[in-house]
């Protein structure tokens, strides 16, 4: 069956739907929960240096190369983020399409099993959660008088992207998305000490201060727009009550913070997501 996501424009919502599809939904479903990679090329450095930190930028932005670079001597011994499995599946109410990754090369066997497994418990849990929906939206559509013919399957997609990886960190977000009547985003952030084997946090990065350190430098960034950027904001937002050691955030490739806040979190939503480079505090 081949699907037009163009159909999705021309869908005609039953006034009713709404509420339908809150009720449905509403039994027995759960709310889903809401340094610096450095090589200073001093005077002595050889071309083989050079070429090292070029690999390394390209590993960090490129999940393809990300996954042969293990063939290689050296470079391999970085850790790897890779699609351990990648599948698409659609019947009449529902397309999936799903890359899902996994870490390896770490040298800490039990770090990648508890990760890895993580990885696809929660996919898992994403992916059946939106089966549900669809099958609650399709439900919804027939009761509300739709035909089962003019129902347009609802799309989930997930994806990932690589932030970060060094002989210390590595960073990369798994995204989903959902095309339904409404359409959804959700990340979820891994940003992994390798050292320590956790899951970093604001705290963990910047200490107790982490509030003030990580509000002063949004507050910083906000200063520097524009009056029309401004206006996007929330009326008296105050920047340091968001941030929690459960704030989003991922690691650059420059080993810089970056602090992420979903759309409508802090602004109107034609600002969309909004990400924030945290500048280092000053002693």
């Amino acid at each position: 069956m081949i699907i037009d996501k163009l159909d999705y424009k021309n869908i005609e919502i039953p006034d009713e739907l709404d509420a339908v599809v809150n009720a449905a939904i509403a039994e027995g479903k759960s709310q889903r929960k809401k340094n610096k990679i450095v090589y200073i090329l001093k005077k002595s450095t050889t071309i083989a240096a050079v070429f090292m930190v070029c690999f390394i930028t390209l590993l960090n932005t490129s999940p393809v190369l990300a996954q042969a670079a293990y063939e290689i001597p050296v470079i391999g011994n970085l850790c790897r983020v890779f699609t351990f499995r990648e599948y698409h599946f659609e019947d009449d109410i529902k397309y999936i399409d799903a890359k899902i990754p996994q870490i390896e090369n770490t040298g800490k066997s039990d770090l990648e099993k508890r990760v890895n497994l993580e990885i696809q418990q929660k996919i898992d849990a994403c992916i059946s959660e939106n089966e549900e929906m669809a099958k609650s939206y399709y439900k919804a559509f027939i009761e509300t008088g739709g035909k089962p013919e003019d129902f347009t399957p609802i799309g989930i997609t997930v994806n990932y992207e690589i932030k970060c990886i060094n002989e210390k960190y590595v960073s990369f977000v798994i995204s989903q998305y959902e095309t339904a009547f409404h359409a959804y985003n959700h990340e979820i952030y891994y940003n992994i000490d390798l050292e320590s084997e956790r899951n970093l946090t604001l705290k963990d990065w910047y200490g107790n201060d982490y509030k003030e350190i990580v509000a002063e430098s949004i507050q910083n960034t906000i200063a520097g727009w524009t009056d029309a950027q401004k206006e996007m904001l929330w009326d008296d937002i105050a920047i340091i009550e968001l941030i929690s050691e459960d704030t989003d955030f991922y690691i650059n490739q420059n080993n810089q913070i970056v602090v992420v806040f979903e759309q409508y979190e802090v602004a109107y939503g034609a600002a969309g997501t909004l990400e924030f480079t945290i500048q280092e505090p000053v002693d």
